[in-house]
């Protein structure tokens, strides 16, 4: 196991949670003022400096159930409040869309091309709103990925690529944008790139006084023989790590597929589920980071302030929590538990820093504003 894949995972999965925010507070017309606080907000607490140097550090890699706790927290470090199925369904798309790009990625280096331009677009996206606080941020955690990554010898690029897939080799679910831009099959299964191509190398031929004489270009002769159909790889335009959700870019419109039509469907134990911890646990693949501690400590960085009194919910997709059959939208009243990261009980510092930093007692959806402004109606991403 790598031990440098969480700074990869956490800046790109947060990333894309900024994209689908971002286009979701446009969609429902929220004031700039409160679009721009959640953005600037998300984006002080998840770069913020003490915590990107922990995060950066050798550790081990987090399951996805603790993973989705730091961006639960994550999520409500401003005046935006999310239901649960609001916050599943965004970490199921934010983890789609990394795991789409790690597995179209088709050599090492693209993982940090991907970083680097989720983090550029994310700038983009800060520096056209009013408030710019926190672009700054952003080109330090550029300057630490570069730092990090760049140079990595193939061995650990290899390892680093394997521990990122493991993490993500349960997770399998459909998202109607991939869909209909041909990302993924009709099964929810990523269209990979094409492994087949048409030259596997280069015969150089040099003379006894190194001059270069021939090159020849090294044909696979099973290529010839059985041609393969690069329609059913198809590859998406966009560039891997580009704002999917951005509704100013060109649609794209995929060639139509017979693997999409002969693979039938999904047998039951290939249904999609979201694996808890326990699960990854029996399995093997818990991440130790020393102990409990260590991650309630790394959590515990996040700064994540007391909701502000003008908060607002957001209702990321149109059928949460919706009740009754009135034309007018109406939200049940879902309560979200509250997150509660515990320290070891020897370690007296890390107890202290969880006391100094807890996340508001209103919890998610029950911030001081009141019911503030009921967000529905929204896309079908999921």
């Amino acid at each position: 196991m790598s031990q440098l894949a969480m700074p990869l995972l956490v800046v790109n999965l947060g990333c894309e949670m900024v994209y689908i925010l971002e286009q979701r507070l446009k969609a429902q017309n929220i004031p700039t003022d409160k679009s721009c606080k959640v953005l600037n907000d998300v984006i002080k607490t998840m770069f913020d400096s003490e915590y990107i140097d922990k995060l950066f550090a050798p550790q081990d890699m987090y399951t996805v159930s603790q993973t989705r706790k730091i961006f639960d927290r994550l999520a409500h470090s401003s005046i935006m409040r999310l239901s649960e199925s609001s916050m599943d369904k965004l970490f199921d798309l934010m983890l789609m869309g990394f795991k789409y790009q790690l597995l179209c990625s088709t050599n090492l280096d693209q993982m940090l091309e991907v970083t680097l331009l989720h983090l550029a677009t994310m700038r983009t996206i800060i520096e056209s709103l009013p408030d710019q606080s926190s672009a700054a941020l952003i080109g330090t955690v550029e300057a630490l990925a570069v730092k990090t990554f760049e140079g990595l010898p193939a061995g650990q690029l290899h390892l680093l690529r394997h521990t990122l897939l493991r993490f993500f080799q349960d997770k399998r679910v459909k998202v109607s944008l991939f869909l209909q831009e041909g990302i993924q099959s009709s099964m929810g299964r990523i269209i990979l790139p094409s492994p087949h191509k048409d030259y596997v190398g280069t015969v150089t031929t040099y003379s006894m006084s190194g001059a270069l004489e021939e090159q020849e270009k090294f044909k696979v002769k099973s290529a010839a023989t059985r041609p393969i159909d690069r329609q059913e790889f198809f590859v998406h335009p966009a560039p891997l790590g580009t704002n999917l959700y951005n509704k100013e870019r060109p649609k794209v419109v995929p060639p139509p597929r017979k693997g999409d039509a002969i693979t039938g469907p999904l047998k039951p134990e290939e249904d999609y589920k979201t694996m808890a911890g326990e699960e990854y646990s029996d399995r093997g693949l818990r991440g130790s980071l020393g102990g409990a501690s260590e991650f309630a400590y790394l959590s515990a960085l996040l700064k994540v302030k007391a909701p502000a009194v003008d908060n607002f919910k957001l209702n990321l997709f149109g059928d949460d929590d919706l009740v009754g059959a009135d034309p007018s939208p109406v939200v049940a009243t879902r309560k979200v538990s509250n997150i509660a990261f515990t320290a070891a009980k020897n370690d007296q510092h890390l107890s202290d820093v969880m006391k100094s930093m807890k996340v508001s007692e209103g919890g998610p959806g029950k911030g001081k504003g009141g019911d503030g402004e009921d967000l529905l109606d929204l896309m079908d991403n999921a």
